[in-house]
C-alpha cells in the first residue's frame, strides 16, 4: 500500500507542474489600469484639433492693461492760411473735385513760458496789502486779476526756464515764498481740415500745383479728435 501512496503523490506533482507550464497566464484587463472615464474629468482638446470657427474671438490689446482699444483716426491739415483769400481759393479747388474739406480756426501750441508768482491769497484786499509790502521792498510785482491764480501776485513771465528759476531763488532768498510754473503759450491759426481718406483721394499733381502756387503751405496729419472736437 505504501508504494501506491507514493505513486499518487508523484502523480499529483507531475499534474501540477504540467498545469503551470502549459496553461496560459491570465491577461491583465487594461481597463483596470485606467480610471473610469467619468472620474477623469473633461478630455483635454489640443488647439490643433479645433477648427478656426470654434476658436473664441480675440480683442486687440494696447499692451498696458489688456483693455481693448480703437485705432485713432487721422485728419489732414492744410495751411496755415495767413490770408483769408488763400483759404477760400484752396477750399473751392478741393470741393470742386467732390472732396470733403472745411476751414477751421485751430488753437496751436506755441513757445513754453515760465510764470514766477506768489500763490493766491484769501481776498483781493489781502493781495493788495501784500503787494504794497513787496513794492516797498523794491520787488517788481502786480496782483493777478483773474484766472487760476486770481488774487495771487505775479513777479514776471519768462521765456527761459533758467531765468525763471534764478528769479524764484532770488525772491526766496529775500523771504518771499515765490514759485514758478510752466505756462504753454497758444495762438489761433486758420487751416483747411480734411476728414480721413480725403487727402489721399486727390492726385499727386494737384498737391504739386498747389505747392508751386503757395510755397509756404504745409500738409500734415493730425488727430481728428483734436481738430474736429
Amino acid at each position: 500500500m505504501r508504494w501506491i501512496a507514493f505513486f499518487l503523490v508523484a502523480l499529483n506533482v507531475v499534474l501540477f507542474s504540467w498545469h503551470m507550464l502549459v496553461a496560459p497566464a491570465p491577461q491583465m484587463n487594461s481597463g483596470q489600469n485606467s480610471l473610469p472615464q467619468e472620474s477623469q474629468g473633461k478630455r483635454i482638446t489640443l488647439v490643433s484639433e479645433i477648427s478656426p470657427e470654434e476658436l473664441p474671438a480675440q480683442k486687440k490689446s494696447n499692451g498696458l492693461s489688456g483693455e481693448s482699444f480703437e485705432v485713432a483716426e487721422l485728419c489732414t491739415l492744410v495751411g496755415p492760411l495767413t490770408e483769408e483769400y488763400q483759404g477760400e481759393d484752396i477750399l473751392q479747388r478741393i470741393q470742386s473735385l467732390q472732396v470733403k474739406a472745411e476751414l477751421r480756426d485751430i488753437e496751436m501750441q506755441g513757445q513754453m513760458r515760465y510764470w514766477v508768482y506768489l500763490p493766491p491769497l484769501n481776498s483781493r484786499r489781502e493781495a493788495y496789502n501784500r503787494l504794497r509790502e513787496l513794492q516797498s521792498q523794491g520787488v517788481d510785482s502786480y496782483v493777478i486779476p483773474k484766472g487760476s491764480l486770481e488774487n495771487g501776485i505775479s513777479f514776471g513771465i519768462f521765456s527761459e526756464r533758467a531765468r525763471a528759476e534764478s528769479h524764484t531763488e532770488d525772491l526766496q532768498g529775500r523771504g518771499v515764498s515765490a514759485q514758478f510754473r510752466e505756462e504753454p503759450q497758444t495762438y489761433m491759426e486758420r487751416w483747411i481740415v480734411m476728414p480721413p481718406g480725403s487727402a489721399e483721394s486727390l492726385a499727386i499733381e494737384f498737391w504739386r500745383q498747389l505747392q508751386d502756387e503757395y510755397p509756404d503751405l504745409d500738409r500734415r496729419p493730425n488727430l481728428c479728435s483734436e481738430v474736429l472736437g
